[in-house]
């Protein structure tokens, strides 16, 4: 199985959901697992390096002042022999709760939970230079923080958020998101959690109080597919990332996804992926 890291919530005592970290401080982790899952948002500023890093299904070189952005639930692959060098930022999405009425704020971000385009942005020697004094600004209230300096740690991690995402949709304008309604936000919410469990849409209208049809109309209004689309898209994105960073068998995957039996979910996955899952992973693991 793949290796998870959670958050550290009291590596400074009291509890903050905040860190920031030198990359080639966390050699012994990357080192001791290259592929991990993060139950936490990451941003990773590489300033010197070699190789790639792979986010679900995206690779990317480690190429000087470009940020990789991660979200809860994905998948990273580092292919390196030498840990690069750069600055870790990582947050709990609860950190910004208290701060913003919105708890679907992050959602709102073109770059956390994009699966379409690659999360990783090359940033100019100028704005490179404006996110570094903006992370130097985030450790200095870090290594002085008083359990009432939080709001401050807020307002910075704001600044960036907003900053990145701004570049992020110069560079891919088609991810800039619409404002959501509270039947999307829970429905994406839910299928996050019951996605292995449940693949029909009126399991997740009756959970909403609402039709089916009224369901569809509104996520296909919001994503562009139907609602049981995106609910099996999100199904065979953890079947992706199983086949590409595990060595479990296509049974053993099958099972994992709640699938009947083996041969159901072969089919389904070549039906929508065009290719067949043993296929898949030789292509991703040649």
């Amino acid at each position: 199985m793949i290796i998870q890291y959670d958050f550290f919530r009291t590596k400074y005592g009291q509890e903050l959901l905040i860190d920031l970290i030198r990359l080639e401080d966390l050699e012994k982790y990357i080192k001791a697992s290259p592929v991990q899952r993060l139950s936490y948002y990451d941003i990773t500023v590489i300033t010197s390096g070699y190789g790639s890093l792979v986010i679900d299904l995206h690779e990317q070189p480690l190429e000087q002042e470009t940020v990789f952005f991660s979200s809860p639930g994905q998948v990273r692959k580092w292919n390196t022999d030498d840990t690069p060098k750069g600055y870790v930022l990582i947050f709990e999405d609860e950190f910004l709760y208290t701060f913003f009425n919105d708890t679907q704020f992050i959602r709102h971000l073109s770059f956390f939970h994009t699966y379409e385009k690659p999360p990783v942005l090359q940033l100019t020697s100028d704005d490179y230079y404006k996110l570094a004094t903006l992370f130097q600004d985030v450790k200095n209230e870090i290594v002085s923080f008083k359990e009432y300096d939080k709001h401050i740690l807020r307002a910075l991690l704001y600044q960036i958020l907003i900053f990145l995402n701004r570049k992020f949709i110069s560079v891919y304008p088609s991810t800039e998101k619409k404002p959501m309604n509270r039947y999307i936000k829970e429905f994406i919410r839910l299928v996050d959690i019951e996605y292995r469990r449940y693949r029909t849409v009126e399991h997740y209208a009756q959970q909403l109080a609402i039709t089916g049809g009224h369901l569809n109309s509104l996520v296909k209004d919001y994503f562009g597919v139907s609602a049981k689309r995106y609910i099996l898209g999100r199904n065979l994105l953890e079947a992706k990332r199983m086949l590409q960073y595990t060595d479990m068998s296509i049974d053993e995957i099958a099972a994992f996804l709640n699938y009947e039996n083996t041969t159901y979910f072969v089919r389904v996955f070549k039906e929508h992926t065009g290719t067949t899952p043993l296929h898949f992973r030789k292509q991703r693991n040649p």
